[in-house]
Formats: C-alpha cells, structure tokens, sequence
C-alpha cells in the first residue's frame, strides 16, 4: 500500500515539476546560445530580449523552482492530513508514519530534482558555450590539490548525506510546526508559523549550547583540535561533518516522533 501512496504522491507532484525542471534545462540552452554569441544587436529592445532576458529569466525559474517546491510542501501536507483530505487519506489502510514518509520522501525527491535540474542546466549552458575544457582543468587544479587527501570518498559521502539530512530537517520542522498548528481551533495558520518560529529558536539554542560544549571539550584536548593549517582543517572535516550529521539526524527524528505522535494520538483522525 505504501507503493500505491508513493506513485500518488509522485504522479501528483510530477505533474507540476517535469514541466518546471524541463524548462529550466531548457533556459540553460538558450542562455548556452545567447551568451556565446558575440552578436551585438544595434536596437537596445532586441539586445535586452536576446540576450539579457534569457539570462534573467533562468535566475528567476533556478530561485522558483525551490519556491514551488516548498509551497507544494506545505500545500500537499496541509490540504492531505491535516485538512479536509485528511479525513480521507486516514480512511485508507495506512499508517500515519506511513503517510509521513511518504510525505517527506516527495519532498527530498522535488528538492533533490530541483538542485540536479539547476546543475543539468549550467552543464547544458556550458557546454553549448564550449566552455566544458576550462571545467575540466578547474577539476584537474582540483584533483592535484587533494591528491593524496584519505578522505575524498567519505568527505563526498558525509557532505551528501549533511545536505539531505538538512534538508529532511527543514521540511519536519514545517510538518511539526503545521501540526501543533492544527492543535488549535482557530487562527492555525498563525499557530503554525509561531510554532515553525519557536522551533527554530529552540534548536538555534540548542545548537549554540552544543558548540560551547565542543569549545570546552576541544581546550582540553588542543593537540587533536589545534587547527594551523588547510592540511589539519582538511583531516578534522570529516569529523565535523559526522558532528553536523548528527545533529541534523537528532533534530530530524525529534520532529518525525512530534509530528507522528500529533497525527496519530492528538488530531484523532486515524
């Protein structure tokens, strides 16, 4: 059943971003011709229209895209388990973690789709450019400098695996803030944003609570903390990512139990 909620969930959403991220891809190869011509057009409208409005209108659908992508977000939780479509959606024979993770799965699927439409659509504009070689020397600059570094696979792993848990962080803080909303009888969406505030104060603390503990850890242990140089900040990286890990992975399940504990015992619409 989670199969048939998860093709739902991505018919619906696809619906919305094949189109979006298509069209991304394709300013990226306009933006590739216009910006390789060395064309000067004399009429200063025609000029503005060939070469400068490609450009701007690939900056406004990069920065849209996401922007769609959270009010979808928002929207398809909102309107699909705490609105009228919950009553529906809770009829069915899924559970709430179910239908959470469902939920949140889409939403690292749109997020992840928008960032790789973004980098298909610079390579596109760059190769039509013919620009790909200097990219390639950029690499290659990039290769002999960590030539030697023992931690290039399980830095990219690490860096992968911040980004989406940061990203899975940010999307249970909007469901857990919708869903103490929801609490209240009226003015939910107010409750809602208030509750995404506070949350956000109350981790920002404890963020900044946690970094003083290191800092006093890290006084007591200076020969393994003592950062003098781009090599030693280099060899601690993967360290401090495995820190931010952490920390996303707490947060995240703390807003995952809040949430499917509000859905399933508080709302009482299972």
């Amino acid at each position: 059943m989670f199969a048939k909620l998860m093709k739902y969930e991505w018919k619906d959403s696809m619906r919305v971003f094949l189109p979006l991220w298509g069209a991304t891809v394709a300013l990226g190869a306009v933006n590739g011709f216009t910006m390789g011509s060395e064309v000067s057009l004399r009429n200063p409208m025609l000029n503005f229209i060939v070469q400068i409005l490609p450009a701007l209108l690939l900056f406004g659908l990069s920065f849209g895209m996401f922007v769609v992508a959270f009010v979808l977000i928002i929207r398809r939780f909102y309107n699909g388990l705490l609105g009228d479509g919950g009553i529906l959606s809770f009829t069915l024979p899924v559970t709430a973690a179910q239908h959470l993770a469902a939920k949140l799965l889409m939403a690292l699927i749109m997020l992840v789709g928008c960032v790789l439409a973004g980098l298909l659509a610079s390579v596109v504009l760059i190769a039509i450019r013919g620009d790909l070689g200097r990219v390639k020397e950029l690499f290659l600059m990039l290769r002999s400098q960590l030539d030697g570094y023992r931690f290039t696979v399980p830095v990219i792993i690490e860096m992968l695996l911040f980004c989406l848990l940061a990203a899975a962080f940010s999307v249970l803080r909007l469901y857990s803030g919708m869903a103490i909303g929801h609490l209240f009888r009226t003015h939910r969406a107010l409750w809602s944003v208030a509750a995404v505030l506070v949350m956000g104060w109350i981790f920002n603390y404890l963020t900044i609570q946690s970094g003083k503990i290191l800092y006093n850890i890290a006084e007591r242990t200076p020969q393994y903390w003592n950062i003098d140089s781009f090599s030693a900040l280099l060899d601690r990286l993967p360290l401090f990512l495995g820190i931010g890990i952490g920390g996303f992975l707490l947060g995240s399940v703390l807003l995952w139990l809040l949430t499917h504990y509000i859905l399933g015992r508080k709302l009482n619409i299972l």
